[in-house]
């Protein structure tokens, strides 16, 4: 029993613990479940430095498109009106001026937080500034040459104030000044130079722009590289999880399903708890197999002999007498006087020594019963009149072995009785003939320690 405790115990411990496992599989769930979360911000990141750089690019390349073009549209409108004094071509480079300056607002709130400052936008947002005051103050000058007052003229102008020396000249030497500054090399190298920053920052944008867009690539295609690799991991972790349900779980209470209608021993299989609760149910199922075959055993055997009892006698022999078989009836001889000479202890003794020597000497098909104090009954199938002679030499053959039992018993000696299914002038029955021939026996006292009616 011990043995068989300590090998439950270890085919418990080998099965797999749901618990531990479910465990396990959140664990697993929730790691993967937090990268993939973390995946997916790290993909809207890049999105959105894309659209960022994307649109710092465009910003910059217009920006820099419309500082060259509306520079150079600036410059004419101002020569115009050098020329000619029209202020409508100062209303026009006040608007060209304003709207150059809402692209370059947009294009610096365009720039994404991590890009370095373009040092050519720099150089030709100076060259446009400069070239811009200069402008400003020779048209200033060419207005204050005009007979029309200054609310003619864009605000622009109207809050440019012209230096002393400026006010000091007369029209004609403003209007000569004017048309100096805007011809100046001074004005023209800062015309060449923004030509030339806005045309490198060109080029320094598209660079940056193609190699931001490459590393951007590149980080988006590890991210959905590791986008795949944790779908593919949550798929494993799905089948793998179904597996072990269906290993663990199902297919072991399947198996024992069909187990417990027959009321066969569970298989020992599958998790830890399914494991236990097999083990629990097979040391329950054999528990109640041996009280029940206990119960079945105390129900149809004599306590003291091992013997079948009256009531199993009573049961076999409403059916086997009809059948062609032979009874015996047998007591011990003179049963009292052991009682009362020698104690029930030895009574005792003495009914188990008739009893193993009559299972000794009868075959294995031969039913051998006590059917009370110290009378036996034996049915035996297949018997006839011609055995007679033979069952009464096992009689007389236990009776001699009965006189030495070896055992410090005094002498024993039974008598029987013995009727067959084709006796001459059958009785009642098979019983009462053969316990009609032991009464018989016994009063006539001859040497013949058994009978048959013949």
């Amino acid at each position: 029993m011990e043995n068989q405790t300590v090998n439950t115990e270890k085919s418990q411990k080998k099965g797999v613990r749901l618990n531990r496992l479910n465990v396990c599989l959140i664990v697993i769930g929730f790691v993967l479940t937090l990268f993939m979360v973390f995946s997916m911000f790290d993909t809207n990141k890049s999105f959105n430095q894309i659209v960022s750089v994307t649109e710092a690019y465009l910003a910059s390349q217009q920006t820099a498109g419309m500082l060259s073009n509306i520079a150079n549209s600036m410059s004419d409108e101002c020569a115009d009106f050098i020329k000619t004094g029209v202020p409508d071509c100062t209303h026009v480079y006040a608007g060209q001026l304003n709207a150059i300056n809402a692209q370059i607002s947009l294009n610096e709130s365009a720039k994404a937080e991590d890009e370095d400052e373009d040092p050519f936008m720099v150089k030709a947002l100076a060259a446009f500034r400069a070239m811009n005051e200069t402008e400003i103050r020779a048209m200033r000058l060419m207005a204050d040459t005009l007979p029309m007052g200054m609310a003619a003229f864009p605000l622009i102008l109207q809050q440019t104030q012209l230096s002393p020396e400026d006010q000091a000249l007369t029209a004609e030497e403003k209007k000569v000044l004017a048309e100096k500054l805007i011809t100046s090399d001074e004005y023209r190298l800062h015309k060449e130079t923004l030509t030339e920053a806005v045309d490198d920052s060109h080029r320094v944008a598209s660079e940056q722009g193609k190699n931001r867009s490459v590393q951007t690539a590149a980080h988006v295609k590890n991210i959905m590289r590791r986008q795949k690799l944790l779908l593919l991991l949550f798929i494993v972790v799905a089948i793998v999880a179904l597996l072990l349900n269906r290993f663990l779980i199902i297919s072991p209470i399947q198996r024992s399903v069909d187990k417990l209608d027959q009321r066969k021993p569970l298989p020992v299989e599958g998790s830890y708890e399914v494991r236990h609760l097999a083990n629990v149910y097979n040391e329950v199922l054999k528990d109640n197999a041996e009280k029940t075959e206990a119960l079945s055993y105390a129900a149809t055997h004599d306590a003291l002999t091992g013997l079948y009892n009256r009531g199993e006698f009573d049961r076999v022999y409403s059916r086997a007498e009809n059948e062609k078989v032979g009874v015996m009836i047998a007591d011990v001889d003179h049963f009292k006087q052991f009682n009362d000479e020698f104690g029930h202890e030895v009574g005792d003794r003495v009914l188990k020594a008739v009893a193993a020597k009559l299972t000794e000497h009868f075959r294995a098909e031969d039913f051998v019963a006590r059917i009370g104090g110290d009378e036996f009954c034996i049915i035996m199938p297949g018997t006839s009149q011609v055995d007679a002679p033979v069952m009464i030499e096992k009689i007389e053959q236990i009776n001699r072995e009965l006189q030495e039992t070896g055992d410090d018993l005094p002498p024993i000696t039974i008598s029987a009785g013995f009727a067959f299914w084709d006796r001459p002038n059958p009785g009642v029955s098979l019983f009462h003939d053969a316990d009609t021939t032991l009464l018989d026996l016994k009063k006539t006292r001859t040497v013949c320690s058994a009978a048959y009616p013949g």
